[in-house]
Formats: structure tokens, C-alpha cells, sequence
């Protein structure tokens, strides 16, 4: 099973808006996903122990924070601009 780490700023809610785009892009894609919904400042540590495939932040999110996991820029889920894109980039570092 794959992770995804998906974080925003303090509500969740953009996270959350993500999670459920990403949930249907995965299964559609035929990839098994546990998501791992955090805040900005939860992001490191939650790194070290989930260790995560992909980090999918919905905002900017420092670089130091990721320990080299990669990341895809989430903000699209919200907006609606490049999601294909995102969703694309994602499965492909899934199945690399």
C-alpha cells in the first residue's frame, strides 16, 4: 500500500478537498492509498514515522520540513488549475 501525505495550513479543509479528489483519482488509476491528513506544522514529525511516498501539501510548505520526500504541489485540488497534471505527476512517483 502507498502513502500519501496530504497537509494544509490549520482547518483541514483544503486537505480535506484534496483527500477526496485524490481518492477517486487513485482508485480510478487502480492504486491501494492511505492517506495521511496533517497540518503544516505536523508535517515533520509525521514524516519520520508514516514515511510517506509523497507529500501533497495544499499551500507552501519549507522544503526542510519534508526529509526528501517528494512533493506535489496540492493547491490545484482547490483551485481546479492543473489537477490532471498533479494527479499524473502523483501516480507516477506511486508506481516509479
Amino acid at each position: 500500500m502507498k502513502k500519501i501525505m496530504v497537509c494544509c495550513g490549520s482547518s483541514m479543509i483544503t486537505s480535506t478537498i484534496a483527500i477526496n479528489k485524490l481518492k477517486t483519482a487513485m482508485a480510478n488509476a487502480g492504486i491501494d492509498v492511505k492517506f495521511i491528513q496533517c497540518k503544516f506544522a505536523e508535517v515533520q514529525g509525521k514524516v519520520k514515522v508514516e514515511r510517506p511516498d509523497v507529500i501533497v501539501p495544499t499551500g507552501a510548505l519549507k522544503d526542510s520540513l519534508t526529509d526528501s520526500v517528494p512533493v506535489v504541489r496540492g493547491t490545484c485540488f482547490v483551485t481546479g488549475v492543473g489537477e490532471k497534471e498533479a494527479i499524473d505527476e502523483i501516480i507516477k512517483i506511486l508506481r516509479g
